[in-house]
């Protein structure tokens, strides 16, 4: 049951992103060759339309293939309806949509969570691995409720730093040495305030906290990437793969419902945010290139150089997904 769950939210999650590509293009009059689910090779498809739908052997994320996308197809038919064809903007909200979906997801995700109605007081977004807070036990998605803001919580924990505190019934004791990009208990939290559980309110309530939440998320790739740029590689730690989201699943499921919407959603921002990098592969790369060829002219980069370039990113980022991956089962 756990293992179809945690499928499940994987599926939300990647056709979410893709759907974003793939409307976007149909919406706009962009043909559309294939949506697929997970990286070939492929296990089976079907031709709906002008469409082909697949199911792929690896379950690392999904696609969708535009036509004439790589702009190395210009002799086939339907060149007005190819991606190349199309003038900045429309390319710009093709691309740009995957991550609009996946925030869209995430705020959908939080104000089920605040209409369903969840615990007031500082809720646990991530765990560093060895850490206080994962050594006693706490768990993603708990809440501690016993403070009235994230100030007075923050501050209750630097004036304890080196002494035992009980936090929810659980011993723990606040770092005197932090580790970089970690806090005395080694845990990233969020908030929850008694919120109206009307639905305006809680739509309202539900995108300040997505927002709030994908902007607390990008400092924390930010710190990510730093540390790999300086050579920190202990960062890869706090990194988890398919493995490790099994994990987090399975607590986030033993809290109950309305925890496992909120992980749905913080995966989804997660994966918003990962995208605006402007990397090969990944759609901020793939914006940064369109963008500049809008600048400085379509010739300014040789399209074939550019193929290489993304499948080379590709690749890495497959590679690395299966490092991280190993890591996740060599930490249980």
């Amino acid at each position: 049951m756990l293992t179809l769950i945690t499928l499940a939210l994987l599926i939300i999650l990647i056709i979410g992103h893709e759907w974003g590509h793939f409307i976007a293009a149909k919406l706009l009059k962009i043909k559309v060759d294939e949506f697929g689910i997970g990286f070939p090779p492929k296990i089976f498809s079907k031709k709906w339309g002008e469409t082909e739908y697949s199911v792929n052997l690896l379950p690392f994320g999904g696609f969708v293939k535009i036509h004439g996308e790589d702009e190395l197809r210009k002799k086939e038919k339907d060149t007005q309806r190819s991606f190349f064809a199309q003038p900045f903007w429309k390319k710009a909200l093709v691309i740009s949509s995957g991550v609009s979906m996946n925030f869209i997801i995430g705020w959908f995700a939080f104000t089920a969570v605040l209409l369903m109605g969840v615990p007031a007081g500082v809720q646990i977004q991530s765990i560093a691995p060895l850490s206080p807070a994962a050594q006693a036990g706490f768990v993603v998605g708990e809440v501690i409720p016993d403070f009235a803001s994230p100030e007075e919580f923050s501050t209750f924990i630097d004036q304890h730093r080196g002494e035992a505190i009980f936090l929810n019934n659980k011993e723990v004791t606040p770092r005197v040495e932090v580790p970089d990009g970690e806090g005395p208990l080694g845990i990233s939290f969020v908030f929850n305030e008694e919120v109206s559980s009307g639905i305006p309110e809680s739509i309202v309530a539900g995108f300040r906290s997505a927002l709030d939440t994908f902007g607390t998320i990008f400092i924390a790739l930010g710190g990510f990437l730093w540390g790999i740029f300086t050579g920190n590689f202990t960062v890869l730690q706090e990194v988890s793969g398919p493995v490790g989201v099994f994990v987090v699943v399975k607590e986030a499921t033993q809290l109950g419902s309305v925890y496992l919407i909120q992980l749905l959603g913080l995966i989804s921002l997660n994966l918003a945010v990962l995208n605006t990098i402007p990397f090969p592969a990944l759609d901020g790369g793939r914006l940064l290139f369109t963008t500049l060829q809008r600048l400085f002219g379509k010739n300014i980069f040789n399209k074939k150089l550019e193929l290489v370039v993304n499948i080379a990113g590709f690749i890495f980022l497959i590679s690395l997904m299966i490092l991280v991956t190993i890591k996740d089962i060599i930490s249980l």
